[in-house]
């Protein structure tokens, strides 16, 4: 798989997890999403929550099986202050379900490669 600007190989791991079993689910593809329980994950997650993956596929329903990228470059939509290129700062789960932001203490998860503020992504290697 190539991605970026530039292209090139990228080595991704697929996990298939499942949704939560009971409440609301409103999964999107490229949502940041969080463990919930065993292989569980859902994108509605308390601000500076450690990022488990990237959705890459929409879901509204109860314990249903979801792939989720817990490896590669992910593009993510986030929100406050942009994140920086490189660094060891990463990413965490922001307040927004589905976003990410600069974690507001310690470190988050991935190393920043590129970022969009135009667009308010960001393309992390997690």
């Amino acid at each position: 798989m190539a991605f970026g600007d530039i292209g090139g190989p990228v080595t991704e791991l697929i996990v298939t997890c499942r949704t939560k079993s009971a409440g609301t689910v409103a999964i999107k593809r490229g949502d940041a999403l969080v463990l919930t329980g065993n292989y569980t994950v859902d994108h509605a997650a308390a601000a500076g929550a450690v990022i488990a993956g990237q959705a890459l596929a929409d879901c509204d329903r109860n314990s249903a099986a979801i792939p989720v990228r817990v490896r590669g470059v992910c593009e993510f939509a986030y929100t406050g202050n942009a994140p920086a290129v490189g660094g060891t700062v990463g990413v965490a789960a922001s307040a927004t379900a589905g976003k990410v932001a600069v974690p507001g203490s310690g470190s988050g998860r991935g190393l920043i490669f590129k970022l969009d503020a135009t667009t308010g992504t960001v393309q992390v290697l997690l």
